[in-house]
């Protein structure tokens, strides 16, 4: 069987001599060192690895390797679907306040969702997709505005400061004198 040294299977392959010593630091590239500060590469071996192919115990590591990766991509996949079914289910088991009124005027605590999207110009579209998503807590209700309008989706301060987190920093949103909306426990 024919060897080459590190420097002549560089030259063989027109690979540094670096590239080579990492291969076969790596387990990459067979090697044998017949003596101290002396190591042989054979040519079927350099061969091999130049065309992609491994030795049975690097087959082995790449197999533990690709399994490995392959359950770290199922429990990603099964997080991400936890993550897409959170809002449903905290849309199904969101309970009000049996103080809170939900219907009548509305409360003083609470401001009209759709008003209050379009004074800071965050679209309507905008602001469903958020609720749908469960990134904007609203309350809903058949209330009226002292001037008689519907109310169906309102805000507390919660829900305020929740809107403006989301879209302070999006183009075309408008500050308005109370911005940022502090939540209750923020406010001084």
């Amino acid at each position: 069987m024919d060897y080459l040294t590190i420097m002549e299977a560089a030259r063989h392959s027109g690979k540094s001599d670096k590239t080579i010593r990492r291969a076969i630091h790596k387990g990459l590239l067979a090697a044998h060192f017949p003596q101290p500060n002396r190591c042989e590469i054979a040519i079927k071996d350099l061969d091999a690895f130049l065309r992609g192919q491994v030795s049975g115990q690097l087959e082995s590591l790449q197999e533990q390797r690709i399994a490995e990766l392959e359950g770290r991509i199922q429990a990603l996949e099964a997080q991400v679907q936890r993550l897409l079914e959170k809002p449903k289910a905290l849309g199904a088991h969101r309970v009000t306040s049996p103080r809170e009124r939900m219907a009548g005027l509305l409360p003083r605590h609470l401001v009209p969702l759709l008003p209050f999207a379009q004074m800071h110009n965050v679209s309507e579209t905008t602001v469903h997709g958020a609720i749908e998503m469960g990134l904007l807590p609203v309350k809903r209700g058949s209330w009226t505005q002292r001037d008689g309008a519907p109310v169906a989706l309102a805000l507390d301060a919660k829900g305020q400061h929740a809107l403006h987190q989301l879209y302070h920093d999006v183009p075309p949103f408008v500050a308005c004198e109370q911005c940022p909306h502090a939540t209750p426990r923020q406010a001084v």
